[in-house]
């Protein structure tokens, strides 16, 4: 229920209306993702509330931002006791900038003009870093080789399905975690993607551009079909990729998936060192598809299509049939690469 919003509201306020009114719309124009509600009011609890909820709206000024993100970028922070990342930061301050359009668009502070007459807040005449300093770590065709080979074992079948199906899917994990065997569709090869599932519960992907499809060669359904043979939980409603320690109720934890499984077996292929710290899961393996991909002299327009970027949602519904052909050989070439092509030939 709302409060009353007074004449000069502080930032906590507005910050409170725009988590009622606009973070968590469940339907219409700018309904967002669950994952990202969820990363939305962590940071919003976590940093930004506590620096800026007490002050009043129109008291925040861009220089007070800019020294504000200077320190988080320099000095530690949190529990890590580690300076946050430009990327973190560059999110806090889109966080904040919402806030301030959604109070003007309610009409609950005054709209201010830049010299072009365009509606701006402090917050976007703020300067940042414009480039985060990460570099994910990118698993070479050869590292993917040496990866599967230390997940090949009786023991670790689901574990070496998961890799295979990361690496030449481009699937996001919380998409191959959640799912089901009912969501592959052999005859037309393709896996459909209805559902993710994230931090122990469904919720409902990226963005609606990226519940769609993608393609599955004979290679890869021959794989998928021996995993579907072996695994304890193969009717049509149960995850591909279940936990075994909660009888399959629900799928596998990504992180400690990645934690015990993946990053040993990089470590092992030289893709990352043992002591190594930063981050290196799941993901990787989506962007390492991409960089070989590009390096494959595919057309960049295919690549980010079987990455399902929202900016290529037209083309995707133009082009759908001569991309899917073009995606299927992109992700047979990969498999190729990484001497899967053997696997058409097997008993």
């Amino acid at each position: 229920m709302d409060k009353p919003i007074g004449a000069t509201p502080t930032f906590r306020e507005l910050a409170e209306h725009w988590r009622l009114h606009e973070l968590k719309k469940t339907r219409g124009i700018g309904k967002k993702a669950g994952e990202t509600v969820d990363v939305s009011e962590s940071n919003l609890d976590l940093w930004v509330l506590p620096k800026w909820g007490n002050r009043k709206a129109s008291e925040i000024k861009p220089l007070e931002l800019e020294e504000w993100f200077d320190a988080l970028s320099s000095t530690p922070q949190g529990k890590r006791e580690e300076p946050l990342a430009w990327g973190t930061i560059q999110k806090l301050k889109s966080l904040m900038s919402q806030v301030f359009k959604h109070a003007q668009r309610h009409e609950l502070i005054p709209v201010g003009l830049d010299s072009k007459g365009k509606p701006t807040n402090p917050v976007l005449l703020a300067r940042t870093e414009s480039t985060s300093t990460y570099e994910a770590k990118i698993v070479s065709p050869e590292q993917m080789i040496v990866i599967l080979s230390e997940l090949d074992k009786p023991t670790t079948r689901l574990e070496w399905n998961l890799a295979l199906l990361h690496a030449a899917t481009a699937l996001r994990p919380e998409e191959c975690f959640g799912l089901q065997w009912r969501d592959v569709d052999w005859d037309k090869g393709l896996i459909h993607i209805r559902r993710a599932w994230s931090k122990g519960k469904l919720t409902e992907g990226k963005n609606e551009n990226s519940m769609t499809q993608v393609v599955l060669t004979s290679i890869l359904a021959q794989a998928l079909r021996r995993w579907r043979n072996e695994s304890l939980y193969s009717n049509d409603s149960d995850w591909i990729f279940p936990s075994i320690k909660e009888e399959g109720r629900i799928p596998r934890s990504s992180s400690t998936c990645a934690k015990d499984y993946l990053r040993p077996a990089a470590v092992k292929a030289g893709v990352i060192p043992a002591d190594y710290k930063g981050r290196f899961g799941w993901h990787n393996l989506r962007h390492s598809l991409a960089t070989f991909l590009g390096a494959a002299e595919v057309h960049p327009s295919v690549v980010q299509s079987m990455l399902r970027h929202k900016k290529l949602a037209t083309t995707m519904e133009i082009y759908t049939h001569g991309v899917n052909s073009a995606q299927i050989a992109a992700q047979g070439k990969f498999l190729k690469a990484i001497g899967l092509n053997v696997i058409e030939n097997a008993g």
